[in-house]
């Protein structure tokens, strides 16, 4: 006759698979804009997400006025300005594609099958997925400060919050999965002892 198992281990069973709910979310997290890059009147005029920069942007589609406006002024009449920011960027106003970047769509991913795993596999690939993503955006940062536009600035955008706050979720979520059964044996030990 099969042993039943107890309740408290299908349940912790059921909260380590839905632990890869989080972790999941981050890919469709990363459809929402990962920076906003503004003018000095706080103006947005570039949203762009981790699929558009990972496959090349290009600035001509990505800008809104009245930066694409400038952009073109630019092109036309200040050929030195583009020569300067083709030493930053060479296919300037295209940016390179970044393949690189799927790397942190596959960190959450494989931070979603580890927590079915091993969570502190899950929440080590969770929190390098995060500072991964934030790395990115300091990269970011840096690639408009050697343009040399002081106008333009480059801060976070929700996508990197949503991101972020889905990872420190599951981290959550991954910590409870191992603190519960330490806490239940510790229980076990204890009741044990009283029967004694």
């Amino acid at each position: 006759m099969a042993t039943e198992k107890p309740a408290a281990s299908r349940e912790m069973k059921f909260f380590k698979k839905i632990t890869a709910i989080p972790y999941l979310l981050v890919i469709l997290a990363l459809l929402m804009p990962l920076a906003n890059v503004s003018c000095n009147d706080d103006k947005v005029i570039a949203e762009p997400n981790l699929y558009e920069i990972a496959s090349g942007l290009d600035l001509e589609e990505a800008l809104q006025e009245p930066a694409l406006g400038m952009l073109k002024k630019m092109e036309t009449g200040n050929p030195k300005a583009m020569e300067k920011f083709k030493e930053t960027m060479p296919n300037f106003p295209k940016l390179e594609p970044m393949p690189a970047l799927y790397a942190i769509l596959i960190g959450a991913i494989l931070s979603a099958a580890f927590a079915l795993l091993t969570p502190l596999g899950s929440i080590t690939l969770g929190m390098l997925t995060m500072v991964a993503s934030w790395a990115l955006l300091a990269q970011l940062s840096q690639l408009n400060a050697a343009m040399g536009i002081p106008l333009l600035k480059v801060e976070p955008g929700i996508g990197i919050h949503a991101a972020s706050a889905l990872i420190l979720i599951g981290t959550a979520m991954n910590m409870a999965s191992i603190i519960r059964p330490i806490v239940d044996e510790i229980k076990a030990r204890r009741a044990a002892k009283k029967k004694k």
